[in-house]
């Protein structure tokens, strides 16, 4: 009798353990088929006024559609029908120098930016910069107060079922120190302890749906040291890779997003030709991508849906934004054995925080050298500026580092080591809180409601 009684309870647990399966295998479907639409939300007639505004010679649909395919416009068929990316009228400039002259003002405030940033932080002698440490190439620090809030009303979560949020933290780095967390409500319903060493750097809380009664009301205050980076580096001093070396072997490996095969090798071989000192071939493959890889918003749910890596989709369609620029670069640097990787957050040009990702290099004798394709590209498209001013900030952004910068982790890919279940909007980059609701969140609706309740208000303190 205890035999068949186990036998049933076993039998039992196997059905409700293929129920369960069942639905998660359903559950994970309906929010993938949501990432791959979400950004997906012009239709025809939208876009086209769109590309009338900026393109009026266009005289029919006919060359409309012939545009949308020639310029590579991102588009998705939704339920039948092709809908259009939501960000592309950007696009639209930073592809084509010609609509840029066409209408300067578009490029007004690059050109303030670009004049700032030089004059603050491009090239100049620094006899009484105020160094990390002697010999280092770390300087001039920034420090800052940012503080979160995320406030939902309690009638649009679900009634039952457990809720978790992570949100993302300043990541100690050679870079980036001194985090200190000033205060965190509601402070019971935080998890552990804030973490803010490791690849990526979050902290996280957990909520009892049943128990919670008032809005949701979350606030988050820290401080962290930020410095600018300058690497002077002698070719002639770079020393050997030690290829046995677990760095070497991380960060060389085909992997995630950073995805790399025969075709990226072939490809960086043909850009640093017979150059083999490790420095000056990542310097030849940081202006390919500047100069082959024009700057583009891109619909990342979408691409991480799809199960694409996003250095093939750069390699395949020729464009990227600053993710996708320094995924690429990092792809066919590791392709012929220079390790690298892509750490990213968020920038503060502006004073407020704007996701940003970059690159990093590994180099024998100096460490990881920054990279950033995107920023120094906005040279390009950008009027007001001499021919000066827009080769030193390219150049400048090859193995230096403004200190307007929020490190969240070391590269893309890294999650939390309590990683969400949920399918998240955004994989790749903790740049918005991951969100995962036990119950009600079958197509992401409890993600969105979410987000769009988070701020973040950034302080210059000194």
């Amino acid at each position: 009798m205890k035999t068949k009684l186990v036998f049933l309870i076993l039998l039992l647990s196997a059905l409700v353990l293929g129920n369960t399966l069942q639905r998660s295998d359903e559950h994970f479907q309906s929010q993938n088929e949501l990432k791959l639409t979400i950004e997906f939300s012009l239709t025809f007639e939208e876009a086209k006024e769109i590309i009338l505004r900026h393109y009026p010679d266009l005289k029919n649909d006919e060359e409309i559609r012939r545009f949308i395919v020639d310029r590579d416009i991102q588009r998705f068929v939704v339920e039948g029908v092709e809908m259009y990316y939501e960000d592309f009228e950007h696009n639209l400039f930073t592809r084509d120098p010609e609509l840029v002259k066409r209408e300067p003002k578009w490029s007004a405030t690059n050109t303030l930016l670009v004049k700032h940033l030089l004059s603050e932080y491009g090239p100049r002698q620094t006899p009484f910069a105020n160094f990390k440490s002697d010999f280092s190439p770390y300087f001039n620090p920034k420090e800052y107060l940012i503080e979160y809030t995320l406030q939902t009303e309690r009638s649009l979560l679900p009634e039952t079922g457990s809720l978790r949020i992570w949100l993302p933290l300043p990541l100690q780095t050679a870079t980036q120190e001194k985090i200190t967390v000033l205060e965190v409500i509601p402070k019971e319903a935080m998890v552990g302890l804030p973490k803010i060493d490791g690849n990526i750097a979050y902290i996280l809380f957990k909520f009892d749906l049943s128990a919670l009664e008032e809005d949701l009301d979350i606030s988050v205050k820290f401080t962290f040291r930020h410095y600018q980076q300058q690497f002077d580096v002698d070719p002639e001093k770079v020393g050997d890779y030690d290829t046995e070396s677990s760095l070497y072997r991380e960060f060389t490996k085909s992997e995630g997003d950073i995805y790399f095969d025969e075709r990226f090798e072939h490809l960086a071989r043909s850009i640093v030709g017979d150059e083999t000192n490790p420095y000056l071939q990542a310097r030849k493959i940081y202006y390919y991508v500047v100069e082959n890889i024009p700057y583009s918003f891109m619909a990342h749910a979408s691409i991480d849906a799809s199960g694409v890596p996003e250095s093939v989709y750069s390699f395949e369609h020729g464009f990227g934004d600053c993710g996708t620029q320094s995924i690429i670069f990092s792809a066919l640097c590791r392709s012929i054995g220079i390790p690298a990787r892509t750490p990213g957050g968020f920038q503060i040009f502006a004073g407020s925080l704007g996701t940003h990702f970059w690159a990093e290099f590994y180099l024998p004798n100096y460490g990881w050298i920054p990279v950033d394709t995107s920023a120094g590209q906005i040279a390009t498209y950008t009027l007001g500026i001499t021919e000066q001013e827009r080769s030193e900030f390219i150049d400048y952004f090859f193995g230096n580092q403004d200190p307007l910068r929020f490190i969240v982790q070391n590269s893309s890919n890294y999650m939390p080591e309590e990683r969400p279940a949920d399918i998240q909007s955004l994989e790749i980059t903790m740049q918005s809180p991951y969100v995962e609701s036990e119950f009600g969140n079958e197509k992401l609706e409890v993600t969105i409601t979410i987000l769009e309740s988070f701020a973040m208000k950034t302080t210059l303190l000194r």
